[in-house]
Formats: structure tokens, sequence, C-alpha cells
């Protein structure tokens, strides 16, 4: 499974509530905290630098129920045992290029 697969599969799961965040070293899958600020957090994590790591999380303190959690780590672990060769490219979103643009406009470097 590629990283733009897992995406649309996460994306097309209706009634899931999740989100993606990216970062340099692993992909995560975010639900819906049910703390006071409502802020996202991981319930699994895959890492984009080690084949075959992933860690399911705890999901008790956000909006998912424990289907809704067996199908985000199903996903993960699709994601997880793909060669990290065969994922191909991570998803950028514009946000990013945008702040990249910015930082070196302001370093000088744009």
């Amino acid at each position: 499974m590629t990283y733009e697969e897992f995406k649309n599969q996460v994306k097309n799961r209706n009634g899931l509530g999740v989100n993606l965040h990216y970062s340099i070293s692993e992909v995560a899958i975010l639900a819906q905290s049910l703390d006071t600020f409502g802020g996202g957090e991981p319930v699994v994590t895959i890492s984009k630098v080690e084949p075959f790591n992933y860690h399911p999380r705890d999901y008790r303190d956000t909006t998912l129920d424990l289907e809704d959690w067996q199908e985000a780590v199903k996903l993960a672990q699709e994601l997880a045992m793909t060669p990290l060769r065969e994922r191909g490219k991570v998803i950028k979103h514009d946000w990013i290029k945008k702040a990249q643009r910015t930082l070196q406009g302001i370093l000088g470097k744009g």
C-alpha cells in the first residue's frame, strides 16, 4: 500500500472520524480527543524509516469506538507491512509548502 492509497483508504472510511499527520519519521492516525480542548490524539503510528514498524495506542481517551480503532489498526498494519521503497513519496500538504517558502524567504534563501 502506498501513502496515497493509505490516505484514500482512511478518507473513504465513513464514520471513522480520523485525520492523518505526517512527520519526518512517522505517519499518525489521529482521532478527536475527549479532553476539553478537543485536539487530535494519535491512535496508531506507522514508522516511515523502519520497515514493518507500527504502534497501536490507547483509543479510550478519543471519540473512536473499539471497531473503528480496530479498522484504523488494520489499515496501519497494511501500510507497515509494505516495504518502505514501495510506499511512494510522502504526501505534502499545501500548508507545508507555503511554510517552507516563507521560512526560506525569512532566511534569505528564497
